[in-house]
């Protein structure tokens, strides 16, 4: 593996902190560095985007990735590389997010895709088990050793 789960929550971090220099430097925002937890997912998916990219492409593979994917009504899947959709978390799910994607899970199952769930960590342990009832052995959390590569063998295992 070229990245593993401290790399990645590294260069996270390193680019959440540079996006936010740069937006403050834009004339609107007079210096004002964001603050807001949309910039925060977006950063974290861009960056399990292009460390998956690169990954795969070391292993041969160059499956079509997209993001922000249609699913049903407003729902959207993060990230859909092949037929892999990733619902991806940088900090752990909130509230009831279980039942939520329990309901995504049929309609994931319509299209032809296998859902998995992909979070940088997730410190409430309630939360974290009703992810792993939902999700199954296609649950990951960087937040455990081994869990990017266990990541990485899922989706190439299952594009191919």
């Amino acid at each position: 593996m070229k990245y593993n789960e401290h790399e990645i929550d590294t260069i996270y971090k390193e680019n959440l902190k540079n996006a936010r220099q740069r937006l403050a430097s834009l004339p609107v925002a007079e210096g004002r560095e964001p603050n807001m937890q949309g910039l925060n997912g977006w950063v974290y998916e861009q960056t399990i985007r292009h460390c998956l990219a690169e990954e795969l492409k070391m292993l041969g593979l160059s499956p079509v990735i997209k993001e922000q994917v249609p699913l049903h009504r407003r729902a959207k899947i993060d990230l859909l590389v092949g037929n892999v959709a990733v619902e991806i978390k940088a900090k752990g799910s909130f509230g009831d997010d279980d039942k939520k994607y329990s309901g995504y899970l049929d309609e994931v199952k319509k299209k032809g895709w296998v859902y998995c769930y992909l979070t940088g960590s997730e410190t409430h342990p309630p939360y974290r088990s009703a992810t792993k009832s939902t999700f199954g052995k296609r649950s990951f959390f960087l937040d455990e050793a081994g869990d990017w590569e266990r990541f990485v063998r899922e989706v190439v295992e299952t594009i191919k």
